[in-house]
């Protein structure tokens, strides 16, 4: 099971743009996430839902240049309907394609976890006998729901507990990792697009230490996993697939108001949300870049990283750059 656990959260802080805080989690009582989240809070004026076919667009331009920003969900299934004409039409004679930040991935470091990494993993009390009663009990109700016995995951700490109750059907693990990027990528590539731009890669993060830190964080934010995971799980509003689709379609406002499930775990912790914060800055700097060469050009940054207060556009509407939402 370990082997397993490590090879999935593996897939999913494949596609998670993790990242940044500065403030260490106080492990004597409750988090305080607006400390540590990057990406707790939303600007309300930037969430606004498509008036185009396909996935929302919004607009950074200053006098002679305008960057598309396309918001990408962190998470999406292996296969999505997405209609690609407006992403196509503004790749064609782009300076550039920026993508946003993504994990830097060895596999062979990965196996090499899974295989040898299991205090990572491994709970040394029996999971259930460290959590509040609340907590408990609604874990034990989804496992139950779930058709698995009470001590199913009493080997395991309570963050990757949580992975498993919001990523599982009936008990089996279920994660798709999405290649909406790679998809980015290939058309930005293809004889579809005439006047080929450029392609710049920010800087990814370590995956295999993002897993590290998941293992080794305090008993308080174990129990946020948790309690992140089984939300995910009760709600029915946070699966990935559901999601996805609303993303297809351009619905921003349905698709960021849905609980974050698991993925409020990850921004929470701090080096992980150190992690964010930079893959943040990187795509200001980026994005302030390209405004310097007149023409366009298109940015790919994922969702909540674009949206969030100090987020990727509301810094650049500090800096004096004129930012448009897709309803404009």
């Amino acid at each position: 099971m370990i082997g397993r656990l490590a090879a999935s959260l593996a897939g999913l802080l494949l596609i998670s743009t993790p990242a940044l805080a500065q403030q260490a989690v106080d492990a004597s009582g409750p988090i305080e996430l607006h400390r540590v989240d990057p990406e707790a809070n939303l600007v309300e004026a930037l969430v606004v839902n498509a008036r185009l076919p396909g996935p929302a667009w919004w607009k950074v331009s200053d006098a002679d240049t305008v960057v598309y920003v396309l918001g990408v969900p962190a998470l999406t299934p292996s296969k999505l309907d997405v209609d690609s004409s407006v992403l196509k039409r503004r790749l064609d004679g782009a300076n550039v394609l920026i993508m946003g930040q993504e994990a830097d991935v060895s596999l062979v470091r990965i196996v090499a976890l899974a295989l040898g990494g299991k205090r990572y993993f491994i709970s040394s009390t029996p999971m259930r006998q460290t959590l509040p009663p609340e907590l408990r009990a609604r874990l034990e109700a989804r496992l139950l729901a779930s058709k698995q016995k009470l001590d199913s995951l009493d080997e395991v700490k309570p963050a990757f507990a949580g992975f498993v109750v919001a990523n599982s059907q009936d008990g089996n693990l279920s994660i798709s990792v999405g290649g909406v990027t790679d998809t980015i990528r290939e058309i930005a590539r293809s004889k579809d697009i005439a006047d080929r731009p450029r392609i710049q890669t920010l800087p990814g993060y370590s995956l295999v230490e993002a897993v590290k830190t998941l293992g080794t964080a305090p008993q308080p934010l174990q129990e946020l996993c948790l309690d992140a995971g089984l939300r995910q799980a009760e709600s029915g509003e946070g699966g990935i697939k559901l999601l996805s689709e609303r993303w297809a379609r351009g619905e921003v406002r349905a698709m960021v108001l849905a609980d974050r499930g698991f993925s409020r775990c990850l921004a929470s912790t701090p080096s992980i949300a150190r992690e964010l914060r930079s893959g943040r800055d990187d795509a200001v700097a980026a994005i302030a870049a390209a405004l310097g060469k007149p023409g366009k050009a298109v940015a790919v940054i994922e969702l909540r990283s674009l949206l969030a207060q100090d987020g990727v556009l509301d810094q650049l509407r500090g800096r004096g750059f004129v930012v448009t939402t897709p309803g404009e």
